[in-house]
């Protein structure tokens, strides 16, 4: 009698704790308003939750060159190293994590789920990914840190709400656009499109991931789009 009350006591849920930073993500959540004050909350729950005082958002400022729009030490439109723009232009297409070792330029492949963090590691990137497309990277500064307060698991979960944000900010009616990738090319689709262009200062190969579309398929539809616009033009000539 005395053992199964022990076992039954022994089975009873212990209470749980919920986590800082998802309370402090639950607020940021339910207090958005402005996208880019959000953005930078977040980004700061990261750095404080992992005791990380340089992790970034690398946006695509050029076709091949990236900038720190976002920065958890305040600093606005900074510049990357060489090492560091060379992981981005790869990531942008890999999708995979990135790590940056002491004593070397070329990055590594990373896998949150099978490895650790070493002492070796100066600098981890992470895809902010939305549909399978990376909308940014978030950049990690690991030296001097203690590598034993970096929890992944949160890292990765900022960073996917990161990339909601990102993704609305980008193209207003995301939603809209991302649900018709390979249908019919729309009339109303060039504006559109240019102005994902715009907001992805220019980097094609950027803004079709934004829109759900291959870069051959922006391609397209930029090409068609102008050719029809430009018949109306001549059909309206002719007419006047």
């Amino acid at each position: 009698m005395y053992k199964i009350a022990d076992i039954q006591d022994y089975r009873q849920p212990k209470p749980t704790t919920v986590a800082h930073w998802l309370t402090g993500l639950t607020e940021i959540i339910e207090g958005r308003y402005q996208d880019e004050e959000s953005i930078q909350r977040l980004l700061m729950l990261i750095s404080e939750h992992t005791e990380l005082r340089n992790v970034s958002i690398a946006l695509p400022d050029s076709p091949s060159r990236f900038k720190a729009q976002y920065c958890s030490t305040g600093v606005t439109n900074g510049v990357y190293s060489f090492a560091v723009q060379h992981a981005l232009c790869r990531q942008f297409e890999s999708r995979e994590w990135l790590v940056i070792k002491d004593g070397s330029e070329r990055p590594e492949r990373f896998d949150p789920q099978a490895c650790g963090l070493t002492l070796q590691d100066r600098c981890l990137l992470v895809p902010l990914v939305l549909r399978q497309s990376v909308l940014a990277v978030l950049v990690m500064d690991l030296r001097g840190a203690r590598l034993d307060q970096v929890s992944l698991d949160l890292v990765h979960c900022l960073g996917a709400q990161i990339a909601q944000i990102l993704a609305t900010q980008v193209v207003p009616n995301f939603k809209t656009l991302y649900a018709r990738p390979y249908q019919r090319v729309q009339e109303d689709e060039l504006s559109d499109i240019h102005a994902a262009i715009d907001k992805c200062n220019g980097n094609k190969t950027m803004a079709a991931k934004v829109l759900g579309l291959t870069p051959r398929q922006l391609r397209y539809r930029l090409s068609k789009l102008s050719e029809e616009n430009l018949q109306q033009l001549n059909v309206a000539e002719v007419t006047h």
